[in-house]
């Protein structure tokens, strides 16, 4: 493929995403993305087959960003703690971006739910965003700062948890802000993890 192709695939996908963000999967169709793209729905086709083909895409185009995003700012931060609680703050559905990006996960999810065929891809994201949280929680027990604990079963809550107060904080339940959100994972990874936290 050339440059030229990649480029415009790419920017597909940026519309993509953005727009199933925006307006929800099944509201988008390929006119939209080609209107916003500045083409026509040939080229899109062109790339991508089906409708399908461009969630599933989109979805990979946008955890990748995510992705890099996060092991950018990541790799400033020596101290596991630190490291984990920047994590946190990343994941929060905060206006813009990172919200858009949960929508996405969101719709993806539900489509999963109902169409095994998209599940591998979903589950490959899933374990690199678990695996995240391992790998930092391994960095804690090296550097002392965490007290001995199952590193997979601590990711595997943590996450589970994320995940249920963003889908909170998107639905617009009262209970669950987004300040309210980071209170709950703070105090999660504080009271499992760090020595000589209280945990009463």
């Amino acid at each position: 493929m050339s440059r030229a192709d990649e480029d415009r695939r790419a920017a597909i996908l940026d519309a993509t995403w953005r727009l199933i963000a925006e307006r929800g999967y099944h509201a988008v169709r390929i006119a939209d993305i080609a209107k916003v793209c500045g083409t026509s729905t040939g080229t899109v086709h062109y790339y991508f087959p089906g409708k399908h083909d461009v969630l599933t895409e989109a979805l990979k185009h946008c955890v990748e960003h995510a992705f890099a995003r996060q092991s950018h700012e990541l790799r400033q931060i020596d101290d596991a703690y630190q490291r984990l609680l920047k994590l946190i703050d990343m994941q929060l559905p905060k206006v813009g971006p990172v919200r858009d990006e949960w929508s996405v996960w969101l719709q993806y999810w539900a489509e999963s739910a109902i169409r095994p065929e998209l599940r591998p891809v979903h589950n490959e994201f899933y374990a690199r965003w678990r695996e995240t949280v391992v790998r930092i929680i391994h960095r804690g027990l090296r550097q002392g700062v965490f007290r001995d604990v199952d590193a997979d079963q601590v990711a595997l809550r943590l996450t589970a948890l994320t995940d249920g107060l963003a889908i909170q904080v998107l639905t617009g339940s009262p209970a669950v802000t987004v300040t309210v959100m980071r209170e709950l994972l703070v105090d999660f990874a504080r009271r499992e993890l760090l020595v000589g936290a209280v945990t009463g």
